[in-house]
């Protein structure tokens, strides 16, 4: 009998340590929330299109072509940088928008078909 009354002694001590008791009450309570908002994330603009001539440099002939350029481009004007040959008589333009440094090459087959790569 005196084993059991100890066992009943011993956890009667170790419930009565973790049971929280009044003065540790205020520790246990959760922090305060912050007083500031998180700032706003700012996303930069979507992309525009824009359409511009190209002009084939071997038979001057003019093709409309619409690109997508960052915002900050948008109603500008592209600078010509050069013309190279390209796959089964195809000519390679290189455009470049001054504003945000982006470039485009226009593709004009054989046929006057442009392909825009961005």
């Amino acid at each position: 009998m005196k084993s059991v009354s100890f066992v009943v002694a011993v956890a009667a001590l170790c419930l009565s340590t973790l049971a929280p008791s009044t003065a540790d009450a205020g520790c246990c309570e959760p922090a305060p929330a912050p007083c500031c908002a998180p700032a706003p994330v700012c996303c930069p603009a979507p992309p525009v299109e824009v359409t511009f001539c190209v002009v084939d440099p071997c038979t001057c002939c003019k093709y409309p072509v619409t690109v997508c350029v960052p915002a900050e481009c948008a109603g500008q004007v592209p600078c010509y940088v050069g013309c190279r040959p390209g796959f089964l008589g195809r000519k390679i333009l290189t455009y470049k928008f001054e504003c945000c440094g982006k470039c485009v090459d226009v593709v004009i087959t054989k046929h006057g078909r442009t392909i825009v790569r961005d």
